[in-house]
């Protein structure tokens, strides 16, 4: 469940692109806005954590407004990308990046099933928009060419059709229609993030913007403020090499900024360089030792890299800082699980829950320590509960599914890893167990495609997948 802080803010999110839509759009962009901002909200980081909410609320409209057309003025309802930015005090190009971080995230092009309005979906659905290209562009002299794409598309030459827009060059009028089609034509490949970057690009051209990039010239890399706060950006969105980088800049103009140091720690952490996180990390606590955030997370980088003697010492340091911090209890519960210490996780786990009792995680934590006592019963108890607080959380749902898993019920499993990946579609161990489950049904072909995928997210996740076949193993 999200934190009483991030819930608030999701609220005042809504709040606000629903007040943009009463005023300039219609009730249904605002019920699509609505449905997106809690959409990222179940993100297990959620994306508008931090950062500025008048940013995020215009890059919610810009995303839709992007794949619905909202910026042409054929179409109702309509308006531009400077209104927008102005109803919400931003800078174009800042609301712009976080609408293509946003589209990334959930693969949204033209004709997306989930956030196309009634109008995309009933007057464009299959390629419509393609024979009525008045719907979308005006009528030009090449409308027989994108009817000859539409009809090798039709009959299932894509490679054809692809083809025959190549021969569109940039410096033809017609690129920027050109790349719309192909992006269509790759999406329904299901290469979504090319189809993203086609579609980016034909937009860019159609605005006169760049949207695929954020400007050097748009930062001031003498503000050691504004270093952190893009860090801090493309933290969230689990970019940490360009984080990196924009910590590391803060940090040559403030070498002994703790905050930075942290989030330097967390972004070398959520790379696997715990070894490095401990490091920076240590600087930062040199710098200010009473900070419980610091040693909770020493401890959470030290249990991965299993020194555990030195991991319950940052544990039991944090919580003698903040005692009532429900996350800290939680985290020294995840500790003795992965020590197989069964009883002091539970009694970590009642501990948070006794401070936090809407904390899903600290249920999912004692369902997983059931699970790894073979007492399926009572782990589906606490799994009830937990689902009561939110069903729609990924770390419920990956709890959900290693349970099925445990009890042999690999369809049920392989339901919930299904949506494990339809909320994260970029974490490779949901496709590398969602694969297992196949390999478990002797499906080779399903058991390849989730395995390739896994790979094709993170070519380093082969080295754990002999932790997983034994772990396949060691359940029967």
């Amino acid at each position: 469940m999200k934190d009483e802080k991030t819930e608030i803010r999701q609220e005042q999110l809504i709040e606000m692109v629903s007040a943009f839509c009463d005023d300039k759009l219609d009730d249904e962009y605002k019920q699509l806005s609505i449905k997106l901002v809690e959409k990222m909200g179940r993100k297990q980081d959620v994306p508008f954590k931090r950062g500025n909410l008048d940013i995020w609320a215009g890059a919610v409209i810009y995303a839709l407004g992007q794949i619905n057309f909202l910026f042409d003025a054929s179409f109702e309802p309509h308006s531009t990308a400077d209104e927008i930015c102005e109803y919400f005090g931003t800078k174009k190009s800042t609301v712009s990046d976080k609408a293509r971080i946003i589209r990334d995230m959930f693969s949204l092009t033209h004709f997306d099933n989930e956030f196309s309005t009634s109008y995309i979906k009933g007057e464009a659905q299959d390629f419509e928009a393609v024979e009525k290209p008045e719907m979308i562009m005006p009528h030009s002299e090449m409308d027989d060419f994108f009817n000859d794409v539409y009809n090798l598309f039709a009959d299932g030459r894509t490679d054809e059709a692809m083809a025959k827009l190549d021969r569109i060059d940039e410096d033809d009028p017609e690129y920027a229609r050109a790349l719309f089609y192909k992006s269509i034509l790759v999406s329904s490949t299901g290469d979504y993030k090319t189809a993203t970057d086609l579609f980016s690009k034909s937009l860019a051209i159609e605005l006169g913007e760049d949207i695929s990039d954020i400007p050097d010239d748009e930062i001031d890399y003498d503000d050691p403020g504004e270093l952190f706060a893009r860090g801090i950006f493309y933290y969230n969105e689990r970019d940490f090499i360009e984080a990196l980088e924009f910590f590391d800049h803060s940090l040559d103009l403030e070498p002994d900024d703790d905050e930075v140091l942290y989030y330097k720690s967390l972004a070398l952490a959520g790379m696997g360089e715990f070894k490095k996180a401990v490091k920076i990390i240590n600087k930062a606590i040199k710098i200010n030792p009473n900070d419980d955030r610091f040693w909770n997370d020493k401890g959470n980088f030290l249990t991965r890299m299993h020194h555990s003697d030195k991991a319950l010492k940052c544990f039991n340091k944090a919580i003698e800082l903040n005692p009532e911090d429900p996350v800290i209890w939680a985290n020294k519960g995840f500790f003795f699980i992965e020590n197989e210490k069964y009883d002091e996780a539970l009694k970590c786990y009642d501990k948070a829950l006794e401070l936090d009792s809407d904390d899903i995680h600290p249920l999912i934590g004692k369902v997983n320590v059931y699970i790894a006592k073979e007492d399926f019963d009572t782990a589906q108890k606490y799994l009830d509960e937990a689902a009561a607080i939110d069903d729609g959380d990924v770390e419920y749902l990956s709890s959900a599914a290693q349970l099925e898993m445990n009890m042999h019920n690999f369809e049920k499993a392989i339901e919930y890893w299904d949506k494990c990946t339809e909320i994260e579609d970029d974490n490779p161990l949901y496709w590398v167990y969602k694969g297992f489950m196949y390999g478990m049904m002797n499906d080779e072909d399903k058991f390849d495609e989730c395995i390739d995928k896994a790979m094709e997210i993170d070519p380093m996740i082969m080295f754990t997948l002999e932790e997983v076949m034994d772990d396949m193993d060691c359940r029967g």
